[in-house]
């Protein structure tokens, strides 16, 4: 070994073994709290390094760092399991709601040179452009704030930075810079800015409740999509005449300052600790073979270039790719099959009012994520992404285009629900901030196909009559179509695998395998060619 592999290994146990000669899992051990200096202190100024270790050796020791003990209490993890949902509800997806506030600003006259409007439209767009850039963008630093500071300091700076905004958009409202747009330019992009690192610090509180991690994940992602609903209130209020919308943007800085304080007092410094059987790469096998390594105890360069990473990275960038698309592209899409002015209408009417429905899909996608195993919810949700391609293909009917409608509506929450729920399984909680944030950035990347693939429809292949849009919906049929190929080959591999007669890895989480267990327990290679992966559909004990 050698003298880096001797220290990180110094502190193992080695395996028990049992009658059968079979080695037995081992657990863990846990760091003792209130030493007044962190493990990962303690191996920074160790004699055994000879230079402070980088930030990929410093991931390679973080799941040997402190995490906080999950509270006995059942009325202290639903306390504060509800206060996160309050933070995300508040803060998360509020940009999202930018068309109510638009048409509250429209009515003030935002935009318009006295009463000449042809801009209008273009400032509105720039300004949601703002806040969407702000919240796909602070996705990676606030992921590496939650992995290097913990879930309270995230917290804090993130609702200061939403708090800042909240101001910026009151100060333009009041005047403050006369008839400057630029106070409602950077308060919208740190609305948008902002959000993200609020809800990035409760995931951790799925650690609570381990049997339902997955319907609380499913609840966090639903109250994103429901926090679009504030500026709705904002149009209420300022419609009806009960409140200027001075008096509103006070007040929502007022709820985000209260989102600030319970965060700094209730948030721990390090995230819960997750239940001992949460590793997906629980292997058991020689401790002193790399593949016997959990990939959640890996350097985070590993675990980035690890295949169940890349996949999830893939699903969620294919997924979210496929379904902005059907949302920007809605009212070309249904006039294009055949419909005229007046269904047109309708139908974007009735497509509006469905989309913000999409938690009903909650229930099922949470349900399945805790009972269910992986292979079946990553097949389900790609079944889901192909037969809304499929339906948009059809021209002239009305049952397939409302059929497609509702897969769009539910889409987002089986995609964005099964993709950090995975992840969770798959990260160490000192790298989920940063895994999470990259993946963000690269689904965010794929918005630059949607005005290329948008062109093509609608100008290149506009002869094409109502089927203009068949190549595009294709492609992303296509691309639904390979991420099938890796459950599928986990499959087979788990057939084969109990037919073996060799020894067999198990991975198992939370008492389900994930199917993309055995990509990352191989990604090196099995150490002899008798070497099997067994995904299981229930936990086994080892031989």
């Amino acid at each position: 070994l050698t003298r880096r592999e001797m220290f990180l290994f110094a502190r193992r146990k080695p395996p028990s073994r049992g009658s059968s000669g079979a080695p037995t899992p081992q657990a863990s051990p846990v760091p003792s709290r209130g030493s007044g200096r962190s493990n990962l202190s303690r191996a920074a100024s160790s004699p055994h390094l000879r230079h402070p270790p980088s930030f990929g050796s410093l991931e390679t020791l973080a799941f040997d760092q402190d995490l906080t003990p999950v509270p006995k209490s059942v009325t202290v993890r639903v306390l504060l399991l509800l206060v996160a949902g309050f933070h995300v509800f508040l803060t998360a997806g509020v940009v999202f709601g930018w068309t109510s506030l638009a048409q509250v600003l429209a009515k003030r006259g935002v935009g318009c040179d006295g009463d000449n409007c042809s801009g209008q439209a273009g400032i509105f767009a720039f300004i949601f452009t703002l806040g969407t850039i702000g919240n796909y963008t602070s996705n990676l630093p606030f992921g590496l704030l939650l992995d290097t500071r913990g879930p309270q300091a995230c917290c804090v700076l993130a609702a200061l930075v939403q708090l800042t905004g909240a101001l910026a958009m009151y100060a333009h409202a009041a005047g403050f810079g006369g008839e400057s747009l630029v106070p409602a330019y950077i308060g919208f992009f740190l609305l948008g800015f902002g959000g993200p690192g609020v809800q990035k610090a409760t995931f951790h509180m799925a650690h609570l409740f381990p049997s339902a991690s997955g319907s609380l994940i499913a609840a966090s992602t639903a109250l994103f999509d429901g926090g679009s609903v504030i500026f709705a209130l904002f149009y209420s209020l300022t419609d009806a005449g009960s409140l200027d919308l001075e008096t509103c943007w006070l007040g929502y800085a007022g709820a985000v300052l209260l989102v600030l304080a319970s965060g700094a007092v209730l948030w721990p410094s390090a995230p819960f600790e997750p239940p001992p059987d949460t590793d997906v790469d629980a292997v058991f096998g020689n401790p002193d073979d790399d593949t016997a390594t959990a990939l959640s105890k890996r350097s985070l360069k590993r675990q980035l270039r690890s295949p169940p990473y890349l996949y999830l990275v893939l699903f969620a960038s294919v997924h979210v790719c496929r379904l902005n698309f059907a949302v920007a592209t809605f009212q070309e899409q249904v006039g294009s099959l055949g419909f005229g002015a007046s269904e047109v209408d309708q139908f974007v009417v009735i497509f509006g009012r469905l989309l913000p429905l999409g938690f009903v899909g909650m229930p099922l996608i949470g349900y399945l994520l805790d009972n269910s195993t992986p292979l079946v919810v990553f097949l389900l949700v790609n079944a889901a992404g192909v037969l809304n391609s499929s339906l948009l293909l059809v021209p002239h009917s009305r049952p397939a285009l409302l059929g497609a409608m509702c897969c769009v509506a539910v889409g987002r929450q089986f995609v964005y629900s099964t993709f950090f729920s995975e992840l969770q399984r798959l990260a160490s909680p000192r790298t989920y901030g940063t895994l999470a944030g990259l993946a963000n950035l690269c689904v965010a990347a794929t918005g630059l196909l949607l005005s290329p693939l948008s062109s093509l429809s609608t100008s290149t292949l506009a002869p094409w009559g109502e089927y203009a849009f068949a190549p595009a919906n294709l492609l992303m049929m296509l691309l639904v179509l390979l991420l099938f190929t890796q459950p599928l080959s986990c499959w087979r591999e788990a057939r084969r695998a109990r037919t073996s007669d060799g020894p067999t890895f198990v991975a198992v989480a939370r008492g389900a395998p994930s199917p993309l267990a055995p990509a990352s327990v191989l990604e090196r290679g099995a150490p002899n060619s008798s070497l099997r992966v067994s995904l299981l559909t229930e936990p086994q004990a080892p031989p």
